[in-house]
């Protein structure tokens, strides 16, 4: 573990004197300007229609240190200069950064998956020809690591650091070869719980946690009318952590509810800079877990957040689980009339699975009811799932209470929802959760006219 994390940090070893001499060498960028670099490529590159940065390239060369050692290093740092120069020559590549002693960062632009694997044998060429020292060939071999997940300005690092893992795997089984990210097997993750929740501790007040977003849909209008704020953890060794992994450990841990302050904060603060970019006129909703509901001053926290970041409540909706809220149900009453005082919206996720006393729906100022996905999952196939939702649906409409179907996955469960007049739908049909970024790209052309799928 130890290596690998040495492997892929900055080492506090790399003085300016060293990094000025690579510089020298190479004439490329030193990799103290490398996330910078990465992210300004991007973006130049990411609204265009005629080249697109389809993936990040990490190679490595081979027993580079036996070259030094064995030749000189004055024939290593000739042999850099080649190297730099035949980079410097390939098209399609908008960035070559030296991101370590004998290690390259490449940004590789394509519109075609033709395209990318055509940019990506180029590079590999380089290694083919002999590289001359004073009258003598060498031949170089070098590891690939290649992330070609779509990036963005706002997954920079988090594709980066993974391109980095994908050529940490290709050194470690045999070298002189490319292994892409997405094909890898899992990483050894956590040797332990206590392990987990050491590094959450440090994710939450160290930047490594990031909200993403999906929204719902109205079926009436085909408008967009909430944005569910949906918590993800970018670790810095492992990369992106699915809530499924570390909320339980948080939940365990008591860690949840410093989470969950997190999350309610970054989302109110991510909707205040729509507000000011007069962008995605939506509500944001925020999950409130139950040990984070039962926190004796939640009510006074959450609206000390919001105050603090200056956003009305109203923008603002709380889904809260069944089991939460009939824990204890004066307490239950007094903390929601509190909340709802405020204009913040109360809404039941996972409607359907927890308690089946209904009596709280005319007790508790409920706005809206989650149908929870695994109904919505077989309304094609199970005629139980089917009638349980269509029941929901017209309790909903009857009780006056919006009702969302969340997990709506394809244009089958789409027609049945209509049919069944319910008002409101989330899933991966309209958007998986995605950036606050790709959000905006996505949507903001929707907020005065409708969403059309089918």
């Amino acid at each position: 573990m130890k290596a690998i994390w040495r492997h892929l940090q900055f080492t506090a070893t790399s003085t300016i004197d060293a990094l000025k001499s690579r510089s020298q060498i190479t004439r490329l960028h030193t990799r103290g300007q490398l996330l910078a670099q990465l992210e300004h490529a991007v973006r130049k590159y990411y609204n265009s229609s005629n080249s697109h940065v389809r993936a990040c390239l990490v190679f490595d060369i081979d027993r580079f240190r036996q070259v030094n050692t064995s030749l000189g290093y004055d024939c290593g740092d000739h042999l850099l200069q080649e190297l730099g120069r035949r980079l410097k020559a390939l098209d399609q590549i908008d960035l070559v950064v030296r991101s370590g002693d004998d290690e390259y960062t490449l940004l590789l632009r394509a519109q075609t998956e033709k395209q990318l694997e055509t940019a990506l044998h180029r590079v590999q060429q380089i290694f083919e020809s002999p590289f001359t020292y004073q009258g003598q060939d060498c031949f170089l071999r070098a590891s690939f690591g290649l992330n070609d997940l779509t990036i963005t300005p706002d997954n920079v690092a988090q594709v980066f650091l993974q391109a980095e893992q994908a050529l940490l795997m290709a050194k470690q089984t045999g070298k002189n070869k490319l292994i892409t990210f997405q094909a890898m097997p899992l990483l050894p993750r956590f040797t332990s719980q206590i392990h987990m929740e050491t590094d959450l501790r440090k994710a939450i007040t160290e930047n490594q946690l990031c909200l993403y977003y999906q929204p719902r849909l109205e079926l009436s209008t085909g408008h967009i009318s909430c944005l569910e704020a949906l918590v993800r953890w970018n670790h810095p060794l492992y990369g992106m952590i699915a809530p499924a992994d570390f909320i339980p450990i948080a939940e365990e841990s008591g860690l949840i509810i410093q989470l969950g302050e997190w999350v309610l904060r970054e989302a109110c603060l991510q909707k205040a800079r729509w507000l000011a970019q007069d962008k995605l006129d939506y509500q944001v909703a925020v999950n409130i877990s139950p040990c984070q509901f039962q926190d004796e001053s939640f009510a006074d926290k959450a609206i000390r957040i919001i105050e603090q970041t200056g956003i009305h409540p109203s923008y603002l909706e709380f889904e809260i689980t069944e089991s939460s809220i009939m824990q204890n149900m004066d307490k239950t009453i007094a903390v929601l009339d509190k909340l709802c005082a405020k204009g913040i919206s109360i809404s039941i996720d996972d409607f359907g699975i927890g308690y089946s006393s209904l009596n709280y729906l005319k007790e508790f100022p409920i706005h809206c009811l989650k149908i929870d996905r695994s109904f919505v999952k077989n309304i094609q196939s199970n005629s139980n799932d089917l009638a349980i939702t269509n029941a929901i649906i017209h309790l909903g409409h009857a009780l006056n209470i919006q009702v969302v179907a969340e997990g709506v996955e394809d244009v089958g469960q789409l027609d049945i929802l209509k049919e069944t007049t319910c008002t409101t739908i989330q899933g991966f049909l309209l958007s998986p959760p995605v950036s606050a970024y790709e959000i905006e790209q996505t949507f903001h052309m929707y907020d005065n006219r409708p969403v059309m799928i089918s």
